[in-house]
């Protein structure tokens, strides 16, 4: 459980429709109710009744669109209309409260981010040439490095993809060093 930062009750209807918002924006996908309150409640002093009509509010309005996926669970989502909303309007949330949201919604998500933070596989040039595309992403979805690699031949490709799936970290703390290797040696100099 999180210590909340910002421990002053919310009751303004339109402050709590925006943290609602950037909660379900700040999500890898649809986001279930549960979740979304967990993360608004451990992190805003928001009643349960405020955050539920606003909830209802961004979905009678057409900002959020609400699924239901069995007889208990809904899932929230943002609308392209909700989408802009927030992309305009997410400074007016204090960041002292945006941050513990981010760190929730990272936390709930971590495990999902970490086996999609590499990626790797063959790009076609012609029908006997191929490159090899390998992208490591780190916890918060950012890509930080992004490598395409002529290889020649499919099967060179795809044992290069395979390489990397298996040893992003090696390579790319072999890349750092090399990086860090040219920087000694100009210094020497």
């Amino acid at each position: 459980m999180n210590r909340m930062l910002y421990s002053r009750e919310i009751e303004d209807e339109l402050m709590i429709q925006f943290i609602i918002l950037y909660a379900i924006k700040g999500a890898d996908e649809p986001l279930a109710y549960t979740d979304l309150l967990t993360t608004v409640q451990e992190n805003c002093e928001i009643s349960f009744t405020d955050l539920q009509l606003g909830l209802d509010n961004l979905v009678k309005t057409g900002h959020v669109s609400a699924r239901r996926i069995s007889d208990m669970i809904y899932v929230y989502d943002l609308t392209q209309k909700g989408r802009y909303v927030i992309d305009f309007f997410y400074t007016q949330i204090p960041l002292i409260i945006r941050e513990p949201i981010d760190k929730s919604i990272k936390e709930l998500y971590i495990e999902k981010r970490r086996r999609e933070a590499v990626r790797a596989g063959i790009d076609p040039i012609n029908e006997n040439e191929f490159n090899a595309e390998c992208n490591l992403y780190d916890d918060d979805k950012l890509l930080i490095m992004s490598l395409r690699l002529y290889a020649g031949t499919r099967d060179e490709a795809e044992r290069i993809a395979e390489y990397f799936k298996t040893n992003s970290a090696e390579v790319y703390g072999g890349i750092l060093d090399l990086f860090n290797r040219k920087n000694e040696v100009d210094e020497d100099v």
